[in-house]
């Protein structure tokens, strides 16, 4: 299905702020000035922003990825194009290709998007679920502001003897006498709220809560960009700035803000200033409110998989022939039917380029790190042997009554070379920042049939075809993966570099000329 309003590219050139992204989301833009779109007459058009740099911690099944959003006026999202992704290719493709899950962001508010509900895209979880929280994060206000460098310091706020930064309510500040003791808090308008523009440009105002966070006890000016008549119309009129003293947020939020009457002679002014007051208040309610805590079922059948994998291998629950068959029929039906999460070059080489997905992803790091500490500590394959549904399908292939193709001695040596150097090709390039599609030189993305591309399909069927003829075929003579595994396992013989050492060696130096 074709989007009107996404286009997917693959760039590897800082693209945030080129012509090509923000005139495609505004067609009739002509020029950007701090984020902000102008046409040729110099009328406001709305707002671009991208979620690189600021979202790069939100990784998908591999990597980041870093949108351009375009807002109205109001600082509502209107349209989204995907610039770059360090994702699986496949994964994202997979993304772009789902409407619904797009349409779900639109009218999100700049400054105030709130904790809204979108579903993750089938068989792209990671990934969709990477992307939505870049856009919701991004939509949560900029960190810091261009137009007001200026923080909030203490002299602007006589009763404060010392201010500090909240530790959970981002932008706020709290406000100390000197016993130490909470007497209010302290919040602004700017960066959030810079797009609400007055007669001539936005105002960044300071808010000042009570001790209890829930009324106002005054506002004051900052620093303006709008006309200087205009605003010193409002300073001359301290009953308006005055407004808002006493009430609650609550009541606040209750106004209708196109019935607050303007100062006259300074209306779009006074008018600006009341609605990003109230548009702050708004989002500071919503920061308050905890998003709903979700379990993390993915995360806990990882690590409880995981575990179980570890029993199997370290005790005489493997020798028990009816517990091992129940074993690998959950293994194939939750870790690769339902969940999909099989390891790969593409998730470890994603991880190993742009980090640890520590928030998302503990369960899967979790079940990565058993996987390639036991064998170093143990010399037990404890992916390959008990968690692996790959391997487990292929082992249930392998005992059709089929008659076993026997292969010549050297041709069998040869091909068991493959793998290694599979794994070699696929570090080497991300070393030196080749561009391949890592997911298609394994068959394990094809669990996640939904997004998978038809080059690791192909692969996984005809390793698994192969299997009927010679037995885990594809474990043998086609898994980079199966490779690492076993390059790490331990050897307790070995006193003298071997092939494996001068391989390791090689990446290593590669990795420090790159």
């Amino acid at each position: 299905m074709v989007i009107s309003w996404l286009i997917f590219e693959k760039s590897n050139r800082p693209t945030s702020y080129s012509e090509e992204n923000f005139t495609f989301l505004f067609p009739e833009a002509v020029r950007i000035e701090n984020d902000e779109i102008f046409d040729q007459d110099g009328r406001p058009l709305g707002y671009f922003l991208t979620t690189s740099p600021q979202c790069d911690h939100l990784k998908g099944y591999s990597g980041p990825t870093n949108l351009a959003l375009a807002l109205d006026k109001t600082g509502r999202l209107t349209k989204a194009k995907i610039i770059e992704s360090s994702d699986t290719p496949d994964h994202v493709q997979s993304v772009v290709d789902d409407p619904n899950f797009w349409k779900a962001h639109l009218g999100l508010s700049l400054g105030s998007p709130g904790h809204p509900k979108i579903d993750a895209v089938t068989g792209s979880t990671l990934t969709s679920e990477a992307i939505s929280r870049s856009i919701i994060e991004r939509l949560g206000g900029l960190t810091t502001s261009r137009l007001f460098p200026t923080e909030i310091l203490a002299a602007e706020i006589p009763e404060a003897d010392t201010i500090e930064k909240h530790p959970d309510w981002p932008g706020v500040l709290c406000i100390y006498n000197q016993g130490l003791n909470i007497i209010g808090y302290a919040l602004r308008t700017a960066p959030s709220q810079e797009y609400l523009h007055g007669y001539q440009g936005p105002t960044d105002i300071l808010i000042v809560l009570d001790r209890d966070a829930k009324k106002v006890t005054r506002i004051r000016f900052r620093k303006s960009y709008d006309n200087e008549e205009y605003y010193e119309r409002i300073l001359d009129n301290p009953d308006w700035l005055n407004l808002y003293n006493g009430m609650t947020i609550e009541e606040i939020l209750a106004i209708d803000q196109a019935k607050i009457e303007g100062i006259s002679g300074a209306t779009h002014t006074s008018w600006a200033i009341a609605d990003s007051v109230a548009r702050r208040l708004a989002r500071f309610e919503s920061d308050r409110e905890s998003p709903p805590r979700e379990i993390p079922w993915r995360n806990i059948a990882l690590v409880t998989l995981t575990m179980g994998a570890t029993l199997f291998s370290f005790t005489r629950l493997r020798g028990n022939p009816w517990a091992r068959v129940l074993w690998q029929i959950i293994v194939v039906v939750f870790l690769g039917i339902i969940l999909g999460d099989l390891l790969s070059q593409a998730l470890l080489l994603g991880w190993a380029k742009h980090g640890l997905p520590f928030s998302d992803s503990w369960g899967l790091l979790f079940l990565a790190a058993a996987a390639l500490l036991t064998p170093w500590a143990t010399g037990h394959e404890l992916y390959c042997h008990q968690l692996c549904p790959h391997g487990f399908l292929q082992r249930w292939l392998g005992k059709l009554p089929v008659k076993p193709i026997k292969l010549p001695a050297k041709l069998q040596k040869l091909l068991s070379i493959l793998p290694a150097l599979f794994l070699l090709i696929l570090v080497a390039s991300t070393i030196i920042g080749a561009s391949l599609n890592l997911a298609d030189w394994e068959g394990f993305d094809a669990w996640l049939w939904r997004s998978a591309g038809f080059a690791t399909i192909t692969i996984a069927v005809a390793g698994l075809a192969a299997s009927i003829f010679s037995p885990l075929a594809y474990c043998k003579f086609g898994c980079p993966t199966g490779a690492l595994f076993k390059f790490l396992r331990k050897s307790s013989g070995a006193k003298h570099l071997s092939l494996r050492d001068l391989i390791a060696g090689l990446l290593c130096l590669a990795a420090f000329f790159s």
